[in-house]
């Protein structure tokens, strides 16, 4: 008898995974040196609430799907949630667990009164894409990304 993996909360025990997940999407994203976060750092931030994560575990091979999201608000429509990273193994794409992943992260933001889910998706990922649009997603393509890294001045 096959299990189908499972999606739950993440908690410190999974953190050392999440920084696996966060690591090889930075690779697939063709940025691993992007990736400055270090366990302790993730750890620290869960602990403050800084995030949640979901998990998608199977029962074989240990941890193979996060979901990463935290509170937002949007000064128009209020109180939101913000999907920071969505992420399945390379091998375990295309059998619907991408898909079961975003509606329990949206189930989480339903359930603490968000009126929206917001991410970003790469304009060169067109499975993601293709994806975002078949579950009904608005991609905004006229707002462009701003950062500003507070800690070099």
């Amino acid at each position: 008898m096959v299990r189908e993996p499972k999606i739950k909360a993440g908690g410190l025990a999974e953190i050392p995974d999440l920084l696996r997940l966060i690591a090889d999407l930075a690779e697939f994203e063709k940025a691993p040196q992007e990736v400055i976060t270090s366990e302790a750092e993730l750890q620290s931030d869960w602990e403050q609430g800084r995030f949640e994560y979901l998990v998608l575990e199977d029962p074989e091979q240990g941890i193979i799907g996060i979901s990463l999201y935290y509170p937002r608000y949007s000064t128009w429509k209020g109180y939101c949630y913000y999907l920071e990273d969505l992420y399945v193994m390379p091998e375990y794409r295309g059998k619907g667990y991408g898909k079961r992943l975003l509606e329990a992260t949206a189930d989480k933001a339903r359930e603490a009164g968000a009126k929206r889910l917001d991410w970003q998706v790469l304009d060169w990922n067109e499975t993601a894409v293709r994806f975002y649009e078949s579950i009904g997603a608005d991609i905004e393509k006229e707002w462009w990304n701003c950062k500003w890294w507070l800690n070099q001045r």
